[in-house]
């Protein structure tokens, strides 16, 4: 199975008050260096798999010169039918857009978060929404078709009659994909620290469950918890991801994945930067996956899927066997409408999917390896 790579490119021109990523707030000339480590980490790591999909993430990607963006995907064989790179509106010209195309980007996913000024300037964005219609246009008129665009639900004063004013032009732009993402607050972030503004549980449910109402009647397909596409265009590196395939991740606080070891870089700039520079990759950690942590993966990613997964494939590859009363837990939750069996593929229902964490953490405790091995 071919791999996916994700290149993380950190640098934003400020740190939104809802985000707990690794960014860095730093000036123009900060970006070439970094891209030369960069460039220096994919040579140390014999990485030489020709990937099939790869994601520029960050942080904001687009912020950085184009050119160092071309030189970045040189770095790797010119295989990938999907090349993805996010994008803040008002960070776009022309003269990028042809260079994205000339290096073969094909997916632009666009942090648009809202379609409501008020919204943007609570958040701390930067940009406007004439900034995201602007962008838009720009993106069609060099070609891209496929486009995909962020939105955030529960943000910070939101009110639902706005929630449902995004949606209406998701409805009239119809861009490829669309990921709406339930505000989630870590403390790192400013909101983490005063959350007196963020709407309650039961707002965010409607936001979510509206959106769902109306992206199906629109056409758009939900393929994942937080995602939908129009027919065919899934984000296939993203599936990477939720499939359990291997991926290979690049950049100050980048993860990979075999299938068997998982590993991380480093999150301090600095250190990333002093770790290359002396010829070592900046791998901060590493960790084989056991028994029991591959089990809870995939429940986690299968259930995440709408489609959902085939429970006795994981029980072959774990050599694992459901004892009774795991098979009662899930018929209670079926009893509740939280999830749906047929007696192979497991997967949750519209009411389950806000509740997904806690439903798979039903599941699955107390260990299900302990209680199955207890029951042979």
């Amino acid at each position: 199975m071919k791999p996916g790579v994700y290149v993380h490119i950190p640098f934003c021109e400020q740190r939104c008050y809802y985000c707990a990523f690794t960014v860095a707030v730093s000036p123009e000339l900060t970006h070439e260096p970094y891209a030369r480590r960069l460039l220096r980490e994919i040579e140390l790591s014999g990485f030489n798999d020709a990937p099939e999909t790869i994601f520029l993430g960050g942080g904001t990607p687009s912020l950085i010169d184009a050119g160092l963006i071309e030189t970045i995907l040189r770095a790797f064989p010119s295989t990938a039918s999907e090349i993805s790179i996010e994008v803040n509106p008002g960070t776009l010209n022309a003269a990028k857009l042809e260079r994205y195309r000339h290096a073969g980007i094909n997916r632009v996913s666009l942090g648009v978060q809202s379609f409501h000024d008020e919204d943007l300037q609570n958040a701390g964005r930067l940009h406007s929404v004439a900034d995201v219609f602007r962008d838009i246009e720009s993106l069609r008129e060099h070609g891209f078709t496929n486009i995909g665009i962020d939105l955030i639900a529960g943000l910070s004063r939101q009110r639902f009659e706005i929630w449902k004013q995004n949606l209406d032009w998701i409805e009239r732009l119809l861009p490829e994909h669309v990921s709406i993402y339930m505000l989630d607050l870590e403390e790192r972030s400013v909101w983490g620290k005063d959350r007196s503004d963020i709407p309650d549980d039961d707002i965010f449910a409607s936001f979510y469950e509206h959106a769902a109402e109306r992206l199906e009647r629109a056409g758009y397909v939900h393929y994942e918890i937080s995602n939908w596409a129009r027919p065919g265009f899934e984000c296939r590196h993203n599936l990477k991801y939720w499939t359990g395939a291997p991926y290979r991740g690049f950049g100050v606080s980048a993860h990979s994945y075999s299938g068997s070891c998982r590993s991380w870089n480093t999150a301090s700039m600095a250190e990333y930067g002093a770790m290359l520079d002396e010829g070592k990759l900046p791998i901060a950690g590493r960790e084989e996956l056991t028994r029991e942590m591959r089990l809870d993966e995939a429940f986690l990613i299968g259930l995440r899927r709408v489609c959902g997964f085939d429970i006795w494939s994981v029980a072959a590859e774990l050599d694992l066997k459901y004892p009774q009363q795991w098979f009662d837990r899930v018929c209670e939750f079926e009893d509740a409408g939280w999830i749906q069996f047929d007696g192979k593929t497991l997967k949750l229902t519209p009411a389950g999917w806000l509740l997904a964490g806690g439903i798979t953490e039903e599941l699955l405790w107390p260990s299900l390896l302990s209680t199955s091995e207890a029951t042979r």
